[in-house]
């Protein structure tokens, strides 16, 4: 052997001699080709040449496709074209052999010798190798090769023959080098997959791997043990490659806004290239054939069912898929559902059915659905929370539907959109909540050791001695939790990112706003307000729907709104036509209607989530608040810039006749049915979300005076008996929010006065008591008062801005709609909690509240003082409109009746204390000299009145036992029997009772002032009594 080209020479002995005594010439034919090649794999042989079965074929394979080229190319023309084709076609059979036993290794490798490299390793190798590197070399040839062996092996278990090379090029992929996105080994290995993806025949193979989607994976083992498994796991996110946070974020927290911008922008350039090749791979996959496109859904859908604890809120990650692998599941079907959710008229639509779940998600394949063998994404499927049925009905309406005989003909975009929302609800939005808490843990963090730092004298002496170092450990884990963060910045941020889940959840809310269209038919028609009572089109169906789906837009919606406001207005994110675009017509739209008509969704968070984002997009800045009601002064606006997005959002809600009609209303609703949450902190969270409603409103009102008298007209309608087509459509309905929407308001000021200004005197007790120079504190004191003044600074923060906001909107709406905060079973609380207030703000208490930063808590007494006021001069005085008869002398009494119930507090009315008010009214110039007059005829008026109380006094003392009202032991004017208890009751008192608990005070039965019934006889038999009794008083 002196040819270096030729290598080693094996002989065949044993073919030799057969062909020998069969008379045959010992050449090598293409009639014993393959005797010849089943005998040089023999084991013998393949020890005795050192190289594997897979390396020897390929070789043989590449010398005679060079052979095949050279006949064809140049080098054979001088060849007698019979010669040349018989030649080629000889090299050609000689190559399907060669293709045949390779596939046969790869497919059973203990067929064979085990020696060398396997065949595996061969092709991964030439997959990563540089195709131009050499010529003629395997890199080269590599489509080739594929392609004869897709070809061959096509309907002969193409799958078994392609899963070995796939599988070795994931376990490349998880090797440190080749995971890592700041090191250039992923994008070979995502090549590399992407040349075997090419290949239309290998593509389709994919789905059928064994390996493609083994039964024994689920969760965590997704990422690994999935034929895609390791590529899906390439991620940008800190969790997955911990060298982004110690390597390439590693001195960020330092870092100036402008470079940090630029590490990010960086990295988000190599994040989108491997989501467009992910993308690729995958898309190719689906698009090789139904059966393929099945199984691609199918392994989705067991991926995302088997990691459902994502959603969690502790989520242990050794048993579910990270951070990136979610992200990239998620973008590649976010991408697969650009087709239809980028088209500006939404035509494709009406295509996706809402019982998707029944007709797909739980039925098998034999039976037209796509449930896997171990009922993973059934399971998953039917133990989702639904928008509005509990499990019983949710029960009994998947068996009736599952025994119906339905069919799927919606093709792949009902699939395409389930499968998107279950991977962003498990991928992008699970992730976002995880950035949020990790947000306000930093915060949490930075505050503790900012408190520490400042207040070393609350320590104990041997803390005290190793402050140094712990401070020393707390900024070194706080600069870890800032890398952290900044890493995750790049991802959560990611304006690309950001802009697809932005186009994707418009599509999400057209679904849900075309279920509860009244005509069914939006956005193909103008959107029609459903009934209030529910009827909305397939209501069942509405019901029925998974909550994820509405949650998970309001939730990405908040979040946007929040950190990434610029997404909001991007023009990417506004695709759609004039009416269809997302932040300028879909998104008011749906927060309008989903408040307008809260039946339609069971969970109240969801709710109260609406009520954040209109909050966030209405914003006005406390601090430049210059509104306040009958009060000189104020702030200066302008000074805070705020985004864009707001003043385009308000005048979008301006533009938007729903809203013009439907959202004072429907805020003003929520505002009574939030009491009830449904979570264990429900007393708390109200606040908050009557918080965000009030400050609102206090936009709505100071940007257009249509809010103001669409608020009118609302109030209104308790005293005019009229319900119109922009509320609930019942008078009945309106009137009972409004009575319970006072009784809430009155309730709150008292409850949030009274708790503020006891956290301000605590903070103002432990102030005057704070240790100095020259009267040290006793040991052990400092401790207890830190806690304490820490605890009651938290408190007093929320409670005094959440007190200020309660109090502007009684006052507006007290001098805007007098009447309902008059009415006679209101009255007597409402007049006692402005008593017991201004005694709080005005009495011989009221320098207990003089804390030394009163600007930290936006604790302003004086402008607290004139508001309050100001609602006694609203409810108290003649409003001096010109009205008719009728109604003057509705007014009169009314005004009669609160001048009255001012008067009767003994527990808190004085006429000093009012002189005290208007001498800090007058001395600070806080209101005008008519509105100071004004104070004091009602100060006068109410001096009137403690000498007619007497005669009221006399008249329940002189009254018999059944004339009394049972609980509040005054003189009946409207007498009442409840059928529940059977005790008789004035109606004022216990409607007044039924708006905060609709019991039965005597016996806690369910009652509702409808069951009330009237005592006519009683009633007159009183009016004679008392006036009876009166004229005695006179003539005493």
């Amino acid at each position: 052997n002196t040819n270096p080209k030729r290598g080693t020479r094996c002989y065949l002995k044993s073919v030799a001699d057969e062909l020998r005594s069969e008379g045959l010439a010992v050449l090598i034919t293409t009639q014993v080709f393959e005797r010849v090649l089943v005998a040089r794999l023999d084991e013998d042989m393949v020890v005795a040449s050192g190289i594997s079965v897979f390396e020897y074929l390929v070789g043989s394979w590449q010398m005679s496709q060079t052979v095949v080229s050279n006949l064809c190319g140049a080098k054979g023309k001088a060849l007698d074209l019979a010669v040349r084709e018989a030649r080629v076609q000889a090299l050609r059979e000689a190559q399907l052999l060669l293709v045949s036993y390779m596939g046969l290794s790869l497919q059973i490798p203990d067929m064979f010798p085990q020696q060398g490299r396997s065949g595996r390793a061969i092709i991964v190798d030439a997959l990563l190798a540089d195709p131009n590197a050499n010529a003629n070399s395997l890199a080269e040839q590599l489509p080739e090769l594929l392609s004869q062996l897709a070809a061959r092996f096509a309907n002969d278990g193409l799958p078994e023959v392609i899963a070995p090379a796939i599988s070795e090029l994931g376990l490349r992929t998880l090797q440190r080098a080749n995971r890592s996105l700041l090191q250039p080994g992923f994008r070979s290995i995502l090549a590399a997959l992407d040349t075997l993806t090419t290949n239309r025949q290998i593509a389709a193979a994919i789905p059928h791997m064994p390996t493609f989607d083994p039964e024994e994976c689920n969760g965590r083992r997704m990422q690994t043990g999935t034929a895609l498994g390791p590529f899906m796991a390439l991620s940008g996110f800190p969790a997955g490659d911990e060298s982004i946070t110690k390597v390439y974020y590693s001195d960020a927290p330092q870092r100036s806004h402008q470079d940090r911008e630029s590490l990010h922008t960086s990295l988000r350039t190599t994040v989108q290239f491997l989501h467009s090749a992910l993308f690729e791979i995958v898309n190719r996959l689906i698009r090789s054939g139904a059966d393929e496109r099945t199984l691609v859904i199918q392994l989705s859908l067991r991926t995302l069912a088997t990691n459902a604890l994502r959603s969690g809120m502790q989520v242990d990650f050794t048993k579910v898929v990270d951070d990136g692998f979610a992200d990239n599941l998620a973008f590649v079907w976010m991408r697969l559902s650009e087709p239809f959710t980028n088209d500006a008229r939404l035509t494709r639509l009406a295509r996706v059915d809402p019982d998707w779940v029944t007709m797909r998600a739980l039925r098998s394949v034999a039976d037209g659905g796509l449930n896997d063998d171990q009922s993973h994404i059934s399971t998953y499927w039917r133990e989702l929370t639904r928008i509005d049925a509990d499990k019983e009905q949710i029960d009994a309406y998947l068996e009736q539907r599952l025994r119906d005989q339905m069919s799927s003909d919606g093709g792949f975009i009902p699939d395409c959109f389930f499968t998107t929302a279950v991977a962003l609800h498990l991928g992008l939005v699970s992730t976002i909540a995880r950035y949020i808490d990790m947000m306000k843990q930093i915060g949490r963090f930075k505050n503790e050791i900012e408190r520490v730092r400042n207040s070393p004298g609350t320590l104990t002496p041997a803390q005290r001695a190793n402050l140094p170092l712990v401070m020393q450990r707390w900024e070194s884990q706080l600069q870890d939790m800032k890398r952290e963060k900044c890493a995750m910045d790049a991802q959560m941020l990611d304006p690309r990112r950001l802009i697809c889940a932005m186009v994707f959840y418009r599509f999400v809310i057209c679904f849900l706003l075309r279920q509860v269209d009244a005509q069914g038919v939006f956005p193909q028609q103008a959107f029609t307000m459903p009934a209030e009572n529910g009827d909305v089109n397939a209501a069942e169906k509405w019901r029925m729907l998974p909550e994820f789906l509405i949650e998970d837009a309001i939730e990405f919606v908040v979040f946007v709104t929040t950190y990434a406001p610029d997404v909001l207005t991007d023009s990417t994110a506004q695709v759609g036509d004039d009416g269809l675009r997302m932040f300028d017509d879909i998104l008011p739209l749906f927060i309008v209607t989903f408040l307008a008509r809260p039946k339609l969704i069971r969970n109240p968070y969801l709710k109260a989530k609406l009520v954040d984002i209109l909050h966030y997009l209405t914003y006005r800045d406390p601090r430049e608040d210059d509104d306040y009601v009958d009060t000189l002064g104020g702030n200066i606006p302008g000074n805070i810039r705020l985004h864009p997005s707001i003043q385009q959002f308000q005048a979008n809600l301006d533009n938007n006749t729903l809203a013009r009609a439907y959202l004072v209303p429907a805020l003003v609703r929520f505002y009574v049915d939030i009491e009830q949450t449904g979570s264990s902190s429900q007393f708390y969270e109200k606040f908050q979300t009557r918080y965000y409603i009030a400050r609102t409103l206090r936009a709505l009102w100071a940007r257009a005076p249509r809010y103001v008298e669409v608020t009118r007209r609302f109030f209104m309608q308790s005293g005019l008996g009229t319900s119109e087509a922009t509320t609930t459509g019942s008078t009945r309905r309106d009137q009972r929010i409004i009575e319970e929407f006072v009784t809430r308001l009155m309730t709150d000021t008292t409850y949030l006065l009274d708790e503020s200004l006891s956290k301000l005197a605590v903070i103002r007790d432990i102030e005057k008591r704070q240790p100095t120079a020259e009267a040290p504190a006793a040991e052990g004191n400092d401790s207890d008062d830190a806690s304490r003044l820490n605890d009651a600074e938290s408190r007093a923060r929320s409670l005094v801005s959440l007190a200020n906001e309660t109090v502007h909107m009684l006052a507006f709406l007290s001098r805007l709609v007098p009447r309902p905060f008059q009415a006679s079973e209101v009255v007597s609380r409402l007049a006692a909690m402005l008593n017991y207030n201004l005694q709080q703000l005005a009495g011989p208490k009221c320098s207990s509240l003089k804390v030394q930063d009163m600007q930290k808590y936006s604790f302003n007494p004086r402008v607290l003082l004139s508001e309050l006021t100001s609602v006694y001069v609203h409810l108290g005085l003649p409003t001096g409109k010109q009205q008719s008869a009728a109604a003057l002398i509705e007014e009169t009494e009314a005004i009669d009746r609160f001048v009255m119930a001012v008067a009767e507090d003994d527990r808190s009315y004085s006429q000093a204390l009012f002189d005290k008010a208007l001498y800090i009214l007058e001395q600070r110039s806080l209101k005008n000299a008519q509105s100071l007059t004004r104070l004091r005829e009602f100060a006068l008026k109410c001096q009137g009145a403690k000498v007619d109380s007497r005669a009221m006094l006399f008249l329940e003392n002189e009254a018999p036992d059944h004339y009394l009202d049972p609980l509040l032991a005054s003189l009946m004017t409207n007498p009442v029997r409840l059928p529940t208890s059977d005790n008789v009751m004035e109606l004022s008192a216990i409607k007044g009772q039924l708006l905060s608990d609709p019991r039965d005070p005597f016996n806690r039965a369910p009652l509702s002032v409808d069951m009330l019934e009237p005592l006519p006889e009683l009633k007159r038999e009183i009016a004679e009594w008392r006036e009876r009794k009166l004229a005695e008083y006179q003539a005493q």
